[in-house]
């Protein structure tokens, strides 16, 4: 009877060959484990081919070591790119050569390997793979990214970038989808758009669990899409928001001080205050004793005088007060001045309450509007349907469609 001849440098073919025939054994001395065929004890294998066309083969080889710290052993992989002689290109001196697993096939091979090394964790030491390394699914990604810090988002995200060398192109297009999008969440709260059996309003609402009152939808929007402020209510550019600021002095129980939505800071400060889209303007009634003009409403012009009571205390206190962000970082007043502070008031939609036609009663709540804020030196008044058009622009570069808001087919293309 022939004894087979055992042979310890084969080579394996992950491509093509079943990988669960083969298994790792501890060596009869016990200072080294081997790889070797499952039926055919005489046969093991070195060598797993990962890859291979007409010309290369991606190869790696496996060896094993005892660990120092564990009674396991530790495996060591060297990849080559091969010819089908099995000889390795010459290359000049500190050439690298890249590997890449740029197919997903490929991929799917390598962590096969991978796997099965990890699979004889009563011999083989990985170390901590299961808790450093998994296989995600990309919705598994997603809910989990959603969850971080904006600080950790950020990270990860740099992290990413340099990793994978994402190009600035890239980078640009991934920004214009994001803006897109939050353009879009923009006109479905705009026009309270049904989403899901839902008000857009009670929507957004519900998903970032957002305080009761339309301000605050408003508030928590545009603090977190701050670019649709930043680049839109100054020809200047507005570099970050401070949030929910005081800006005059408290009393002995620290009340008292006018509190402003958002601090806008660049080489001077801004103030901007907020109501909401469906706040009004006008009142439904013109007032019988005043011809071509129309009454504003409390809510309104109590806003103007909440903006010039902001701007007047915050020139007043400005050089004593520490403003202080939701981040813990404090304005630096060598960088930023406050001088006849800018103050950008949002309020209503014109769009919706008093849209510009020839229509009597609309033209002249359209006229009176304008007057107001052509000879009101201190505060820009902004609508939000005004703001949206704005955005709309810095999104995509042209003008929109006069008719935007009464065209119910009128949709921001993603």
């Amino acid at each position: 009877m022939l004894i087979p001849q055992t042979t310890f440098d084969n080579t394996f073919n992950l491509v093509t060959g079943d990988i669960s025939k083969i298994e790792i054994k501890e060596n009869y001395s016990h200072d080294n484990c081997l790889i070797r065929d499952k039926i055919s004890h005489s046969t093991y294998y070195k060598t797993f081919i990962l890859d291979e066309n007409s010309k290369t083969k991606i190869v790696c080889e496996v060896a094993f070591y005892p660990s120092s710290v564990t009674s396991k052993y530790l495996p060591r992989l060297t990849f080559k790119k091969i010819d089908n002689q099995g000889l390795q290109k010459d290359i000049e001196q500190k050439k690298d050569i890249s590997i890449a697993f740029s197919k997903s096939e490929q991929a799917l091979v390598f962590w096969k390997l991978i796997g099965f090394l990890n699979s004889f964790k009563d011999i083989v030491d990985t170390g901590e793979f299961d808790t450093s390394f998994g296989v995600y699914s990309k919705n598994k990604f997603i809910a989990e990214f959603e969850t971080q810090t904006e600080k950790q988002k950020v990270e990860d995200i740099r992290t990413l970038i340099n990793k994978s060398e994402i190009k600035e192109t890239d980078i640009r297009s991934i920004l214009f989808e994001k803006r897109k999008h939050n353009l879009k969440a923009f006109l479905f709260l705009l026009k309270n758009i049904e989403l899901q059996g839902k008000t857009s309003i009670d929507y957004y609402r519900e998903k970032y669990s957002v305080q009761p009152g339309e301000e605050a939808i408003w508030h928590h929007f545009l603090k977190n899409n701050d670019w649709i402020l930043g680049l839109n209510v100054d020809i200047k550019f507005i570099r970050e928001f401070y949030d929910e600021q005081k800006v005059g002095t408290e009393n002995s129980k620290s009340i008292g001080s006018p509190k402003a939505d958002l601090l806008g800071v660049s080489d001077f400060t801004t103030l901007i205050e907020l109501k909401h889209s469906e706040t009004k303007i006008f009142k439904s009634v013109k007032s019988k004793g005043r011809a071509n003009t129309w009454d504003f409403t409390s809510d309104f012009i109590e806003g103007v005088s909440q903006c010039l009571g902001q701007k007047f205390a915050l020139e007043r206190n400005y050089k004593t007060k520490d403003f202080v962000n939701d981040g813990g970082k404090m304005l630096d007043k060598n960088q930023t001045l406050t001088i006849d502070p800018k103050t950008v008031f949002i309020i209503g939609n014109r769009k919706m309450e008093f849209p510009h036609n020839l229509e009597c009663d609309n033209h002249m709540k359209s006229q009176t509007f304008e007057l107001f804020r052509r000879n009101n030196r201190n505060i820009d008044i902004v609508t939000f349907d005004e703001l949206f058009e704005r955005a709309y622009h810095t999104v995509y570069g042209d003008t929109i469609q006069q008719d935007w808001y009464s065209d119910d087919n009128f949709k921001i293309i993603e």
